[in-house]
């Protein structure tokens, strides 16, 4: 069984702007890209399989099952672009408030391989962009989620993070993880299993 199956899913938020009716699978440890120009619904397809929205058409399972948003972190989890972190916590509290058993090595582990250790102790507020990114993707991988859906991982990554970022995407998906990452980035994209462009 695929771990995300899609199936001529739409949402169109305008008649020129929105996912165009789409299908495909990513299977569990697979690493899926896909791109498409802006307004081709690279993120409204991540919105729909994390449960956000309701499709126009078609159908979609994560993990064995339609899309909800009170799914399990650990079984899906959502880096999107506006990233949802809690401001008044530390990264390291960012990071451990996502998982319920606590393993200290394992977030010492994720804080280091996204270089976070020197921030660990800061508010969000007070780090950069590039750096509150790693933090929201060590938030979701400190589970190992069956599913992981990103949305423009490296946005806001130089080039030294932005392969610090995609290491750590492969990581995932080594071990067992179903990667679905919308994203520009070339770099991303050449680390992809599979690629899938949108249709506009």
């Amino acid at each position: 069984m695929n771990a995300i199956e899609v199936r001529e899913l739409s949402k169109m938020w305008t008649p020129s702007a929105g996912l165009q009716p789409t299908s495909l699978t990513c299977a569990a440890g697979e690493m899926l890209v896909v791109r498409g120009r802006s307004g081709s619904g690279k993120s409204t397809l991540l919105a729909l399989l994390a449960g956000l929205c309701a499709p126009d058409s078609g159908s979609a399972t994560v993990d064995g099952l339609p899309p909800g948003g009170d799914m399990p972190w650990a079984r899906v989890a959502f880096v999107p672009q506006v990233l949802a972190l809690a401001v008044e916590l530390s990264v390291r509290e960012n990071i451990v408030d996502a998982t319920t058993t606590l393993d200290p090595a394992a977030v010492r582990a994720s804080l280091e391989r996204l270089d976070l250790v020197e921030f660990a102790n800061r508010c969000v507020d007070e780090i950069s962009m590039g750096q509150q990114q790693r933090t929201a993707l060590a938030r979701a991988a400190i589970v190992q989620p069956r599913v992981l859906l990103v949305d423009e991982p490296t946005s806001f990554q130089d080039g030294g993070h932005a392969g610090t970022v995609i290491e750590e995407l492969r990581r995932l998906a080594a071990g067992g993880t179903a990667l679905l990452v919308a994203t520009h980035d070339e770099a991303v994209s050449a680390a992809a299993d599979r690629v899938v462009e949108l249709s506009r």
